[in-house]
């Protein structure tokens, strides 16, 4: 396997080898370059027919944008810096399902900002030479780079950005400036594996979560833009805000099942869930750990669950850590609060 600095040499020997500087070429529509044993799209046979009904609502304003007051007051110093032509590159970490893209693309719009969308594991060495291409011959004053996933990209190929977010130029190439966005619910991975690349990203926005008023807010949004036709109770709203465990994500999920099945119980019973966004496998989590004679290690208490370590330590635990059910010291051992709510349930 070759060094960084190969890879380095790779992308110096092809990168923009046939392009004027950017200040001089005109932007060139978008094409898709097709290579071997890529995804061929232009086999593809377009669909004419009926298209569905909306399918989401997005924020188009910070106003429209609920909660992350902290994130917002950062975006605005971020937009400033950048019409100040003051580099203004940013990382936001935080939990899925929370509008992480919502937000990057909002400060694009503020910025007028030609706005390059990838996601972080299908960055290679061949296509981050055609990010940087386009990003040289956008004819707009700012040009914004968003990974989304940035912990999945390869470490070789982020390192190599390096020197061209910190300078803007790569083995003696200028390259345009630009605001380099990152977006991840693995923050740790990323300060692990390539901690010079988070030193080079000046502002770091962590995303908290929200609670059931802001949800409540969220989905009378969603119903005022989408679904303002359908017969939708308060109470169903108000049941959904305080049993989707505070994501976005879930509670327009649980509100679609809801709209079309018109029982609020119904829709708890279906997602197995038994109090406050528990579920069945989060209470047997912690009826494990109750009936544990010590503390428990991740491994060991995923496969007491039927879950694979992965699926538990991304899919529960970090819920019932941040809501007191569980102490990690490291182990895992479960807590008045999570035995009070075993109690109540009769487990």
């Amino acid at each position: 396997m070759g060094s960084i600095f190969d890879l380095v040499d790779e992308l110096q020997n092809k990168v923009i080898e046939d392009s004027v500087p950017y200040e001089e070429e005109k932007e060139c529509p978008m094409e898709v370059v097709l290579k071997e044993g890529q995804f061929n799209v232009s086999e593809i046979k377009e669909y004419k027919g009926e298209g569905l009904k909306k399918l989401e609502f997005r924020p188009t304003t910070f106003e429209q944008f609920v909660g992350q007051t902290e994130a917002k007051e950062r975006a605005k110093t971020i937009i400033k810096k950048a019409n100040k032509g003051l580099k203004s590159h940013f990382l936001i970490d935080g939990i899925k399902g929370h509008g992480k893209t919502t937000f990057v693309e909002l400060i694009a719009k503020q910025l007028d900002a030609h706005l390059i969308k990838r996601i972080g594991k299908q960055i290679t060495i061949d296509n981050l030479v055609d990010i940087i291409n386009e990003i040289n011959t956008s004819e707009k004053k700012h040009v914004m780079l968003f990974i989304d996933e940035l912990d999945t990209m390869d470490w070789k190929v982020l390192k190599v950005l390096n020197p061209i977010i910190e300078s803007f130029e790569i083995a003696g190439k200028n390259i345009k400036p630009f605001i380099f966005a990152g977006a991840t619910i693995n923050k740790h991975i990323l300060l692990k594996q390539t901690p010079d690349t988070m030193d080079r990203i000046s502002t770091h926005i962590k995303f908290v979560r929200y609670d059931d008023l802001e949800i409540a807010t969220i989905l009378a949004q969603y119903i005022d833009e989408l679904y303002n036709d359908e017969n939708i109770s308060k109470e169903a709203v108000n049941v959904i805000s305080k049993n989707c465990k505070f994501n976005p994500r879930t509670s327009i999920a649980l509100l679609e099942d809801y709209i079309v099945e018109e029982d609020i119980n119904k829709i708890l019973k279906n997602w197995h869930i038994i109090k406050d966004g528990l579920t069945q496998k989060d209470v047997k989590i912690l009826t494990v750990l109750n009936n544990a004679e010590r503390a428990m290690g991740c491994n060991a208490l995923a496969m007491k669950c039927g879950l694979s370590q992965h699926e538990y330590t991304r899919e529960f635990e970090e819920f019932l850590v941040e809501y007191d059910y569980i102490n990690r010291v490291p182990s895992r051992v479960i807590t008045e609060k999570g035995k009070d709510l075993l109690k109540c349930l009769k487990y």
